[in-house]
């Protein structure tokens, strides 16, 4: 994963306002759902920040297999690793309609190095996510994928939610497929733990297909997980 979250923090508002000040060219891009913003194996000269709607990385298997690494949101950069000469590792596609901006790799490096502020913000996030795919590698060895989903319905409600509350919309219509490429399991076991989670008061399913993550509820049901390991992709 080559992205950073810096979500509607001072970061966020840090960034623009430096690129602003300094008359720096944020290239605009608009996306259609389903539409590529990069795809894996493209070499990375650019970030992109998001500032609405909703991208899916995603990387395949030999066998063509799909599998999400994550779903960012507005607030994140992605391409963090075009500070470096690299490739893309994953494809980035919008899940909705969206809009990025293109940053120079070498404008953002020359303002890092003149701005401490924003270079200590910058590898505070980057340490902030170190530690969320450390805490997701946990997940996929020592959590059933019950447990996994639930933990993964609580991450997404976390970023796609403007604010704390009881209940936090998931306002992009997620799959079972693109839930189970997340989780590592079946489409069908999919619908069977939303089924149970919704009957638990974890979830809620609205007309239009997106979800409603009740924070409490599932946060309490993911601290009962008896630990138990279960082999990665063993349903697949």
């Amino acid at each position: 994963m080559q992205h950073v979250r810096i979500g509607k923090s001072a970061l966020y508002s840090h960034l623009l306002q430096v690129m602003k000040n300094r008359k720096i060219s944020l290239t605009p891009i608009n996306l259609e759902r389903g539409y590529n913003l990069y795809t894996c194996g493209e070499s990375i000269d650019d970030l992109f920040l998001i500032v609405q709607g909703g991208i899916k990385l995603t990387t395949s298997a030999h066998s063509g297999k799909e599998c999400i690494l994550d779903i960012c949101r507005r607030g994140d950069i992605l391409g963090a690793l075009s500070l470096l000469p690299s490739v893309h590792e994953e494809s980035a596609t919008a899940m909705l309609d969206s809009r990025v901006l293109r940053i120079n790799r070498r404008e953002f490096i020359r303002i890092l190095r003149s701005d401490p502020d924003l270079f200590q913000s910058w590898s505070h996030h980057l340490a902030q996510r170190i530690r969320q795919r450390e805490s997701t590698i946990k997940h996929l060895v020592t959590m059933k994928c019950e447990y996994r989903l639930a933990a993964i319905l609580l991450h997404l409600s976390d970023r796609f939610a403007g604010q704390k509350s009881q209940w936090q919309h998931i306002d992009a219509r997620i799959t079972h497929d693109e839930l189970a490429a997340m989780v590592g399991t079946t489409r069908s076991r999919i619908g069977f733990f939303l089924k149970n989670f919704n009957v638990r008061g974890l979830v809620k399913r609205l007309p239009d297909g997106t979800l409603l993550v009740n924070p409490g509820t599932i946060s309490a049901f993911i601290a009962t997980d008896p630990n138990e390991t279960e082999p990665v992709l063993q349903h697949a």
